[in-house]
């Protein structure tokens, strides 16, 4: 028979116990979910009832399932295999219904960022994502010919004075490096070790300065000399440099840029059918802002969207 000490002991453990459980986050998520269903229920009723609904999955949907892992695994799924993932999305539609139905989805910005996106979706239809013609991507190309421009490029090489290895004395060496370069002196054989490229080919101004640095790469474009001059600075040293050959900037051929015009056009086309959408949508729509306090006396020009909409403002803010 238990003593007193024992049943002590025993009570102290479950209480214990209990406070523990009460702590754990998801049976307190548990116990939330439960009260929110209770009172969904009691105040709204029964909208859903599982054994009276009926999910139907069309020949259409299991053909989209199945094609869909095959995008993924490379294969067709076995019957098997096809029979889980079915499940699932009668799982996943279940799921979706009940939580209608207890009003979870209202307030709740990710699934209405989801539902404006497939709205969209639905707005650009099949025309704005035709294949432009070649006369087509002509027309876009002269109309945005600065957007395609390409860029100036040179190739060039250098010989690195390094502020590591030689301190304060970097760039007077760099200068009497320069004197012997132009007297004719081998490039390879002066100079520090450095993990940079001795010689660039025909690069941009941008790909310069990934390497180099803004500074480095501004001022080497900007250099008209012929033959080694310096030294130009950059995060590793000075450096003496000779320009062998410069590409001048330059209009593209529609047949060098295709892909990019291509995807381009039809991105326009798109955004083109997103904004006639939403003003046609807009439109159907009195729209009411009432602006908190501190903006209530503030009207800028911007705060108006297309459509029919009107402004308020709450008591405190007239």
């Amino acid at each position: 028979m238990p003593t007193d000490e024992e049943n002590s002991s025993t009570n102290q453990r479950a209480k214990t116990f209990a406070e523990k459980a009460v702590r754990e986050p998801l049976l307190q998520f548990m116990a939330i979910a439960l009260v929110l269903f209770t009172a969904n229920h009691f105040i709204r009723g029964d909208n859903v009832e599982l054994s009276s609904e009926r999910i139907s999955i069309s020949e259409g949907r299991v053909q989209q399932i199945a094609e869909s892992y095959r995008l993924l695994a490379g294969r067709l799924p076995s019957r098997a295999e096809l029979q889980g993932l079915v499940n699932d999305f009668a799982d996943e539609e279940i799921a979706y219904r009940e939580a209608v139905a207890m009003g979870l989805d209202a307030d709740d910005t990710i699934v209405r960022r989801r539902m404006r996106q497939k709205l969209e979706f639905l707005a650009e239809d099949a025309e704005a994502s035709e294949e432009p013609t070649d006369d087509q991507l002509a027309a876009w190309l002269a109309a945005h010919a600065a957007e395609y421009q390409l860029p100036e490029r040179i190739s060039f090489r250098h010989v690195m004075v390094s502020t590591d290895a030689r301190g304060h004395r970097a760039k007077g060496d760099a200068e009497a490096l320069l004197g012997r370069l132009r007297a004719g002196a081998n490039p390879t054989k002066l100079g520090d070790p450095s993990m940079l490229p001795s010689a660039l080919p025909l690069t941009t101004q941008k790909g310069v300065a990934t390497l180099f640095g803004e500074a480095f790469a501004s001022a080497v474009f900007a250099c008209a000399e012929e033959g080694w001059f310096g030294p130009v600075s950059s995060p590793l040293g000075a450096h003496l440099v000779v320009i062998l050959s410069r590409e001048p900037a330059r209009d593209p051929e529609l047949a060098d840029i295709r892909g990019r015009l291509r995807s381009d056009w039809i991105e326009a086309r798109r955004r083109q059918r997103r904004e006639q959408f939403w003003v046609g949508l807009r439109q159907r729509y009195d729209i009411t802002v009432e602006w908190p306090e501190i903006y209530a006396d503030q009207r800028p020009a911007d705060l108006a969207r297309a459509g029919k909409t009107s402004e308020a403002t709450d008591a405190r803010g007239q």
